[in-house]
C-alpha cells in the first residue's frame, strides 16, 4: 500500500460489576453444539490471528476536563467548548462524572479521533488499553478537572498517534476517560449523553475534515457505535469517512440498545465449559446509511458480572441470528470471535497473564490496528 503524505489514512448488579472485573467467570456445563446458517457471511476464525504488530508510542501526560463542573460556589457550570452536552439535555450531576481530556486541539482539523475508555464502576478509577489511562487516573480530581492524566505510550490512542496514519499537526484527538455511560442508567439519558457526545463531536469538524476514527471498550464500544449511528445519519457529514473500533462493546439487550435482543450468539472459540456469548443484533438495519462506513467489533461476550446478563453484542445475518456465530467479514462490518475475558480484551497490557499477553494484544489492539491499516 501506498501512503501520500498530508493526506487522512484511509447490583446487586453493582456488587456482581464489581467482582466480575476482578476475577474470571466460568461455567459448569461445556459448550453448547455449534451451527451454522447454509450461505452466512463469515470470515476465516484464525483471521484475527494475522494481526501485524504495530510500535508502541510515547506516554504523555493530559489534563481530563470535566464537561460540567462546579464553581467556587458549588454551583455546576457548562465548561467552555464543552457547551453541547448541557444544551443535550442530561442533568448536570450525570454530565459532572463525564471528563474528556483533548490531547491535540489544532485549528485545521483533517482527522477526528474520538476514543473512550469503559463503564467507572466503582470509587477507583477505570484502566484502559484503548486510552491508556491507568485505575488510579482520577486520583488528583477536583470539581472542575483532573491534571495530569498519564496515557500508556503502549494504548491504541498513543499507538496510533505515533503511527502517524492521521496527519500529524492536523487531527483533533481527544481522549474520554470516563464517559458515564452508565448501563443501568434510563433509555432517555443515555440517548442525551449519546447526543451530547454526537453534537460536541460534529462541533469539532471542520470543511477540510475528510477521516472520523471512534473507538471504545465495553460501555464505550456501545457508546462509539451509538455515535456512529447519529454521525451516518447527518448528511452533512456524507464525504467523511467514518471508521469505528469496538472491543467487546456491551449494549443494554432489554433496552433494545444497538438492536440487541434476548436472543445470544455463542463464541465458537470460548474456553471449555464456559459460556460466552453475545446478544444478536441485526446491525444492517442499525446502520441503513453505510457508504463510507466502516466498523470492526473484536468480541469475547464473556457475561460482564455473573447472573446479570450483561455482554457484548454480535451481529448476524439472515432471518434469524445462529446459535454459535463465526467472523463475519461483509465489507462495512467486520466481527472476530476471541476466547479473552472481558476486561483483557479492554485492557491487554494489564490483565491478562503475561505469556498470554502478546496474544491478547494482537487479537485486540494490533488487530483494530491493522484492519484500520487496510483501509487508510
Amino acid at each position: 500500500m501506498v501512503h501520500i503524505a498530508g493526506f487522512p489514512r484511509r447490583i446487586t448488579l453493582w456488587a456482581g460489576l464489581a467482582l466480575a472485573l476482578g476475577g474470571t467467570l466460568t461455567g459448569c456445563a461445556p459448550p453448547e453444539p455449534e451451527a451454522l446458517l447454509p450461505g452466512e457471511p463469515e470470515a476465516s476464525l484464525d483471521s484475527q490471528s494475522q494481526a501485524l504488530s504495530h510500535p508502541n508510542g510515547s506516554s504523555r501526560t493530559v489534563v481530563s476536563r470535566r464537561v460540567v463542573y462546579k464553581d467556587a460556589s458549588g454551583n455546576y457550570q457548562a465548561a467552555p467548548g464543552f457547551e453541547q452536552f448541557r444544551a443535550a439535555g442530561a442533568s448536570d450531576s450525570t454530565l459532572h462524572a463525564i471528563r474528556i481530556a483533548q490531547v491535540e486541539a489544532p485549528s485545521v482539523r483533517e482527522a477526528i479521533v474520538f476514543m473512550t475508555a469503559g463503564q467507572k464502576i466503582s470509587s477507583s478509577g477505570h484502566s484502559s488499553g484503548v486510552t491508556g489511562q491507568s485505575s488510579n487516573w482520577d486520583a488528583a480530581c477536583d470539581g472542575v478537572s483532573c491534571p495530569n492524566v498519564l496515557l500508556d505510550g503502549r494504548s491504541l490512542a498513543m499507538k496510533l498517534q505515533a503511527l502517524g496514519w492521521f496527519p500529524p499537526g492536523k487531527t483533533h484527538l481527544s481522549v474520554v476517560n470516563d464517559n458515564n455511560f452508565d448501563h443501568l442508567f434510563d433509555s432517555d439519558t443515555k440517548q442525551r449523553i449519546v447526543n451530547g457526545f454526537a453534537q460536541w463531536l460534529q462541533a469539532q469538524v471542520r470543511p477540510e475534515t475528510r477521516s472520523i476514527y471512534l473507538a471504545g471498550s465495553s460501555r464505550g464500544g456501545c457508546l462509539v457505535m451509538r455515535m456512529a449511528q447519529a454521525l451516518r445519519a447527518n448528511t452533512a457529514l456524507d464525504g467523511i469517512d467514518i471508521y469505528v473500533s469496538s472491543f467487546d462493546g456491551v449494549c443494554r439487550n432489554s433496552q433494545g440498545e444497538l438492536g440487541t435482543f434476548d436472543t445470544k450468539v455463542n463464541n465458537p472459540v470460548r474456553p471449555w465449559g464456559t459460556f460466552y456469548g453475545a446478544w444478536a443484533t441485526d446491525l444492517s438495519a442499525q446502520f441503513p446509511r453505510r457508504a463510507r462506513l466502516h466498523l470492526y467489533q473484536v468480541v469475547g461476550g464473556q457475561e460482564v458480572a455473573p447472573a446479570t446478563g450483561i455482554r457484548a453484542f454480535s451481529a448476524y445475518s439472515g432471518a434469524t441470528p445462529p446459535s454459535t456465530g463465526t467472523n463475519l467479514d461483509w465489507g462495512w462490518y467486520k466481527q472476530t470471535w476471541v476466547k479473552w475475558q472481558h476486561k483483557e480484551i479492554g485492557n491487554p497490557y494489564t490483565d491478562p497473564s503475561t505469556s498470554d499477553q502478546p496474544l491478547v494484544v494482537s487479537e485486540t489492539i494490533d488487530a483494530q490496528l491493522t484492519w484500520l491499516d487496510g483501509l487508510l
